[in-house]
């Protein structure tokens, strides 16, 4: 066995140790550049007297309070387009439902002028009604005419801050929660039934997030009126000075809620 050191510098003048074990070569590059001039090392070694770059800890804390502040400030208003696209959503979707639902309903009993319930706004003419309407509503809990479904802590209100009727304990309302937590609550026309305001049968109110507040008319809480043949609503007149009753009908056709900006 032939064992031999050399020593050779490489093209920056670093050590290069070279081993030969039996005529053949092993190279292993100590520090610096090999003598190959296309083959740096894996581990080039640092620079004598140069640190390396760091932040120091204020200006951390400052960069963070810069993104805190930015935060505060753009957090709320996507919260909120958030939750106005949500609430669109809801708004149309029941739109859709309750449409599929008469013309399903009108399929099977004719007419909503044409069913068998009495005039006037009373318990008994919207339990009929519902005896016809519901079976094409997907419902988790029914209520009827009872209390127990509008868990509210507070009774809602006008989008112009008027108090609206305590819905829950009202027996001429027919209450339910439907299968994506909508409250529903509905009640038949006044007067005589699908006789009048172009052939009203029923108005119906529904809370697209439950319980949860603001529970104010025009804001997570509409209303639509059941016709002999068709789901409207009240108006598209909708702005904060108004009571909130045609703010579905703005969403419907402008698919937002702009009437909520100052």
């Amino acid at each position: 066995m032939i064992n031999e050191e050399q020593r050779s510098r490489g093209q920056e003048g670093r050590l290069v140790k070279t081993s030969l074990v039996k005529g053949r070569g092993t190279a292993s590059a100590v520090e610096g550049f090999s003598s190959d001039k296309q083959s740096p090392l894996l581990f080039p070694p640092l620079t004598r007297g140069v640190k390396a770059a760091a932040f120091t800890l204020a200006e951390v804390l400052i960069t963070l309070g810069i993104i805190g502040i930015v935060a505060a400030m753009t957090l709320p208003s996507l919260i909120q387009k958030h939750q106005e696209r949500v609430t669109v959503n809801k708004v149309k979707k029941f739109y859709s439902v309750m449409s599929q639902a008469q013309l399903m309903a009108i399929k099977d009993h004719g007419y909503l002028d044409e069913w068998d319930v009495p005039d006037g706004q009373t318990k008994e003419g919207v339990e009929k009604f519902m005896n016809y309407f519901k079976p094409y509503l997907k419902v988790v809990k029914d209520c009827g005419t009872s209390s127990g479904c509008l868990k509210y802590s507070s009774r809602p209100t006008r989008l112009n801050g008027e108090t609206l009727t305590n819905y829950d304990i009202d027996p001429n309302y027919y209450k339910l929660i439907m299968n994506d937590g909508t409250y529903m609550w509905i009640r038949t026309a006044n007067g005589v039934y699908g006789k009048v305001y172009d052939g009203e049968c029923a108005i119906c109110f529904i809370d697209v997030n439950g319980k949860n507040p603001p529970n104010t008319l025009g804001i997570d809480i509409f209303d639509f009126q059941v016709n002999k043949n068709s789901i409207r609503t009240l108006n598209d007149i909708c702005s904060l000075e108004s009571d909130g009753g045609g703010c579905a009908g703005w969403i419907l056709e402008k698919g937002n809620m702009d009437y909520l900006k100052k």
